[in-house]
């Protein structure tokens, strides 16, 4: 055996020196003179200097797969599909097995080491020569021959064979079983690495094996591993889940800090982290740095860079004719972290306006998608039945792939036109879905996350399509937060949007919407007054600017009704809500969502003025309205459903109040979810009555002991 000198592994090892000489001349011949990396070939698999964890389960079912079997092991770039293979060939080693390694990065890499293969396998010269002498040959029939021949057992692995059509014949398919994947038959099995995970490329007679990331506690055996004077276990814990437990990541972050203790600190560059918290810490600023730079990289090998792996994938596609995938990548990294609707906020008529794409009319952009799903660049999730929403089609990247892909110096250079594209598609989506619609709330619930990803990214790029389109999102956004009972996100919204929302004229209706949104917020935290400076200096800008009939002037004035209520003034709130509801009337129609509430409003002040009688019949009006327009399960049907059992409770019928509630509780918990702040507050109200009715006699009913949520309980 030839001992290869140890600066220098890419040199060929391993038996079979004829067959190297013998293969490498023909490359020769038929590729020129010039040295390539398939011109040093060597089909014994690499020793592993680690152990592959995480990975015993796929490893044990690959290492005993029955002969005559193809296995194909996917993923995406980066998840340790090489580590795999060679652990499964080294446990086949260990057991007798004849087993070759061919890689199929690259055609030219490839050919030279199938040629090998055919002359280990005992090809001569001449019909080595016949076998590859072009359309005429027979190289994978003659290779296959000869490996069904062999009377012991045997393991060809085919590593990186990312490109299909390296191993299928022309004018063939991978799938066809007639090129150089085919079942084995005897005792020889094929394993094979690639990032293409589609069944139907492969052919159903092949048995794919998915990796995903690594679990927490095998990320964090992986890291002390390569790194084990680098700090505690809980430490390396915290950098393996920063890195999302991606093996490829994790072997370049442990190899890192094991060298950084070699590289004292030049002047003006910063120091290497030598601890897995310092690293996790400098990762914010340097993640480029620390996961490409040479100083995790041994000396004698090719400089790698760690977070561009998948930038061959996107190669690969274009070569394939989809060069679209690229910029759609990039696109998609600009979203969250969270699964992304991708039909509702990829805006065909924006993409075609951009630069950044190509597309042709009638491109077919879930070709695209598919094709970035089939490389494990994205994951993709079909809905669980055909009649649910699109927003269930969803795309979701490694959270580590799409931060790394956002810091590309070219991408970065054009995050404008990306962050333009993003918040034009989430916007389009937004104002397709009502925030008050409970339909409509599985799609706000993804996009809130995204609308704070863009207005994070958004701080600074003062065009006015990202402003206005982010900053009427968020106000949508902020809606659907409060009408969900989620009231962190709506103060957070706010808080997020308000930035971007000051590059845009104080006095644009888009930012007198954040600005009523702000105000309302202030209300539902109990701080009237201030509220009530925010709504009146608010609504004289609105008069002025607007009218005192637009919708959104309207909107204001019914808040400041809702405002002198609170503070006791209750003939002023209703001379307010009679003329907010004369003027919703006129301009949006007395069947309208915003028509209604005025009219729930006006009904509880009706209350608060003694007049439950009146009370009682608006409400049910009221109820009637809102089942026939807006559906017996909306929430805001249910919320008038609710106030109509406290008048009833009011006014002594606590039978009826008792029913009302059972009622409205089991539509809000069915729609709402029993956490909601409607449904928690209903059952408490059914318990008040169910105490009443089960202990107290009935004289001694008090209207004023059942209560009510709070002061603001029958208003919007």
């Amino acid at each position: 055996m030839t001992t290869p000198h140890p600066a220098q592994p890419s040199m060929w090892i391993g038996p079979g020196r004829d067959a190297y000489t013998a293969a490498h001349t023909l490359h020769v011949n038929n590729y020129g003179n010039n040295p390539t990396s398939a011109g040093h070939v060597s089909l014994v698999p690499s020793r592993l200097a680690y152990p592959a964890r995480g990975r015993h389960r796929v490893v044990a079912s690959l290492a005993t797969a029955p002969p005559g079997t193809v296995q194909v092991l996917c993923g995406a770039g980066g998840s340790g599909k090489t580590t795999v293979a060679l652990a499964v060939a080294e446990e086949a080693r260990n057991r007798g097995v004849d087993v070759w390694h061919v890689s199929a990065a690259d055609a030219a890499t490839f050919d030279a080491h199938v040629r090998a293969l055919a002359v280990q396998l005992g090809v001569g010269h001449e019909r080595l020569r016949l076998a590859w002498s072009g359309p005429e040959g027979d190289a994978p029939d003659l290779v296959w021959r000869l490996l069904d021949a062999q009377d012991t057992p045997w393991l060809l692995v085919i590593d990186n064979a990312d490109d299909l059509r390296l191993l299928a014949r022309k004018d063939s398919h991978v799938g066809d079983g007639n090129g150089w994947v085919r079942p084995p038959s005897g005792a020889g099995r094929l394993l094979i690495t690639s990032r293409n995970h589609n069944p139907e490329a492969w052919g159903g007679w092949v048995r794919l094996h998915r990796l995903d990331v690594l679990t927490p506690e095998a990320a964090t055996e992986l890291l002390l591993d390569r790194a084990p004077d680098a700090g505690t276990a809980a430490e390396a814990a915290a950098l393996a889940g920063r890195l999302g437990y991606l093996p490829l990541l994790l072997h370049q972050a442990g190899l890192y800090l094991s060298r950084a203790d070699r590289n004292p600190p030049w002047p003006g560059k910063p120091r290497c982290p030598r601890t897995f918290e310092t690293y996790r810490v400098a990762l914010a600023d340097r993640l480029g740095e620390l996961l490409d730079g040479c100083t995790g990289q041994p000396s004698y090998l090719p400089h790698r860079r760690a977070t561009t792996t998948w930038e061959v994938t996107l190669d690969l596609l274009a070569g394939q004719r989809l060069p679209q995938a690229r910029p759609l990548l990039r696109l998609l990294a600009h979203f969250a972290d969270v699964p992304i609707p991708y039909t509702e906020v990829l805006s065909r008529p924006a993409l075609h306006a951009s630069g950044l794409f190509e597309l042709q009319p009638g491109m077919d952009l879930q070709q695209v998608v598919n094709a970035l799903a089939d490389y494990g660049l994205i994951t993709t999730q079909p809905p669980d039945c055909d009649g649910e929403d699109t927003v269930s089609y969803t795309a979701t990247l490694h959270p580590l792939v799409a931060e790394a892909t956002r810091t590309l110096d070219e991408v970065y250079a054009r995050r404008e036109e990306y962050v333009t594209l993003a918040a034009r598609g989430l916007y389009d989506a937004a104002a397709r879905r009502d925030p008050r619609r409970p339909t409509d709330w599985p799609f706000w619930r993804l996009a809130a996350s995204h609308l704070h990803r863009l207005l994070g990214l958004a701080r600074g790029i003062a065009t006015a399509p990202v402003t206005e389109a982010l900053t009427r999102t968020a106000v949508a956004c902020t809606e659907y937060a409060v009408e969900a009972g989620r009231y962190a996100l709506a103060f957070a919204t706010t808080d997020q949007a308000s930035p971007v929302a000051a590059l845009l004229p104080p006095e644009h209706r888009t930012v007198l919407s954040l600005c009523f949104e702000r105000a309302r917020l202030t209300e539902l935290v109990g701080d009237t007054a201030e509220a009530e400076a925010e709504y009146r200096e608010l609504l004289g800008t609105q008069r002025r600017v607007l009218s005192d009939d637009d919708p959104d002037t309207l909107r204001t004035r019914h808040a400041m009704a809702r405002v002198l209520d609170r503070r006791g003034d209750l003939n002023g709130a209703v001379a307010e809500c009679q003329a907010v509801l004369d003027g919703r009337t006129r301009v949006l129609g007395t069947d309208h969502i915003d028509t209604l509430w005025t009219r729930h409003n006006l009904a509880w002040v009706l209350a608060q003025r003694g007049d439950l009688e009146a009370a009682e019949t608006e409400y049910q009006a009221v109820l009637d309205d809102r089942s026939r327009t807006l559906g017996t399960d909306h929430p805001h049907t249910l919320y008038t459903r609710h106030a109509l059992a406290w008048v009833l409770a009011q006014r002594g019928d606590l039978e009826a109040a008792e029913t009302e509630y059972r009622a409205t509780l089991q539509g809000q918990t069915r729609v709402l979810g029993d956490r909601h702040p409607h449904a928690r507050s209903t059952l408490k109200a059914l318990d008040g009555v169910r105490r009443r009715l089960d202990t107290l006699p009935p004289s001694h009913y008090r209207a004023r002991e059942l209560g009510w949520w709070d002061r603001g309980g029958g208003g919007s």
